[in-house]
């Protein structure tokens, strides 16, 4: 697939992406409001919720400025783009089980795949197969939940980091103020470590 339309428009991309990061700043601050503060409010969660998605188009739009070592985007508004990206992605992610999923539904595949396949008898070695079954259920549901588990914590111990609001807020402002200095010629980082 072409990516480039995304690396073209990465400055509004990084803009978009910030706001979605520093949503919930935006929401205390205007929530005292009378009359503003509980649209803004319901505007700014329905805003975050879609902040998966906008993770996943910062990732990839940082994934297609690498890979396409495009110009007009520098190496580290790159790291930002993904950064940022995985900060949005990970945070609806890491509360999910998704060791216990993922083991329920290998247990499940492999256990329907004997049943309607490969039907035992009523009876294997004096054992009902109910409990043959179970066995073939269970076996790979806890392998698969083990392996998984390990990555799901390392997931929710980066989420968790990532997450957190004083990054989000940090890389949030960070991407606003590198997509309108793109847009204006500059660079922040360029400003940063000169």
């Amino acid at each position: 697939m072409d990516f480039s339309i995304l690396v073209n428009n990465a400055e509004y991309i990084l803009i978009f992406g910030g706001f979605i990061a520093i949503s919930w700043f935006i929401q205390k601050v205007v929530k005292p409001v009378p009359v503003i503060g509980t649209t803004a409010s319901i505007l700014t969660r329905i805003i975050s919720f879609f902040g998966f998605f906008v993770g996943i188009l910062l990732i990839v739009t940082g994934a297609a400025a690498w890979k396409a070592q495009a110009t007009n985007i520098d190496t580290y508004t790159t790291y930002l783009l993904i950064i940022a990206g995985l900060a949005l992605m990970l945070k609806p992610i890491k509360d999910f089980p998704w060791a216990a999923l993922l083991g329920l539904i290998a247990g499940g595949l492999c256990a329907g795949a004997v049943y309607f396949f490969f039907p035992l008898p009523e009876t294997v070695f004096g054992i009902a197969s109910l409990w043959i079954y179970i066995a073939i259920f269970m076996i790979p549901a806890v392998l698969v939940y083990m392996v998984f588990k390990f990555i799901e914590d390392v997931m929710k111990m980066v989420g968790s980091i990532l997450a957190s609001r004083p990054v989000t807020f940090i890389v949030g402002f960070m991407c606003i103020a590198q997509g309108i200095l793109l847009l204006l010629g500059n660079n922040l980082f360029t400003i940063l470590f000169s």
